[in-house]
């Protein structure tokens, strides 16, 4: 009787160790899976990833997403769920931008990923140094895509706006040509003012008053009365009133 009681406390002993032992394995295992690790690639990716998804292209154009190196000798985060991913404080969807990525659990815990954001397009830019007085031809110019961060006025995507334009100041090869660059008509020059409607065309000389380029609204002075009017760019140093 003595030595079964004891075979029986043995065994239970030996049960109650195997199930404790499968009961650990399964918690350490449940851990691991709540546990979701979060090396620098990962948080550089989750800052990417939520930028990429909120800004646009420009009409034609293509838009990049770089985030910033993290040092690669950080120890990696843990946390028990997805992280919240968010602007940080201020920040906009401009050409640079800081995401703040946030562990609100537990192990509580924030990271900054600076991130940079390309806009690009093809525009018109000058094919060789271009200098002040020159007239624009079409051999002057080329096609380039550009980062349109890096451009502080309105450029071009049609060469026939630009050509038979004066430039205004020195140009280099490569850059973006913007409407400050250059004029059709330039301000404190010599100017035709064409009068015109269906049946009656007169012409009389002026002067403009600003700068404008093929379509655009300039005032300018007609040089027998002084009268300043109104009047649209058609063409090198010649402006149009419709009567």
């Amino acid at each position: 009787m003595i030595v079964r009681k004891s075979l029986l406390i043995s065994s239970l002993f030996i049960f109650a160790a195997v199930f404790t032992g499968i009961d650990s394995a399964n918690a350490d295992e449940t851990s691991k899976k709540q546990n979701l690790r979060f090396d620098y690639k990962a948080l550089q990716e989750l800052a990417h990833n939520y930028v990429e998804q909120r800004v646009s292209a420009p009409d034609n154009g293509r838009v990049e997403v770089v985030a910033n190196n993290l040092d690669p000798r950080m120890t990696p985060k843990v946390c028990p769920q997805q992280p919240k991913v968010d602007l940080a404080n201020n920040a906009t969807l401009d050409s640079y931008t800081t995401i703040e990525i946030e562990c609100p659990a537990s192990a509580h815990w924030r990271t900054y990923v600076p991130v940079r954001i390309y806009h690009y397009k093809n525009v018109v830019t000058a094919a060789s140094p271009m200098s002040p007085g020159q007239m624009i031809s079409e051999s002057d110019l080329v096609y380039s895509e550009v980062d349109l961060n890096r451009v502080r006025s309105n450029v071009f995507t049609d060469m026939t706006a630009l050509v038979g334009a004066r430039i205004k100041k020195r140009i280099s090869a490569g850059q973006a040509i913007s409407a400050s660059d250059t004029c059709l008509v330039c301000e404190g020059q010599s100017v035709t003012i064409v009068a015109q409607d269906k049946t009656l065309r007169i012409t009389a000389a002026g002067r403009a008053l600003a700068d404008g380029l093929k379509g655009e609204s300039v005032v300018v002075e007609n040089a027998r009365s002084n009268k300043s009017v109104q009047a649209v760019v058609t063409g090198l140093n010649e402006v149009t009133v419709n009567l």
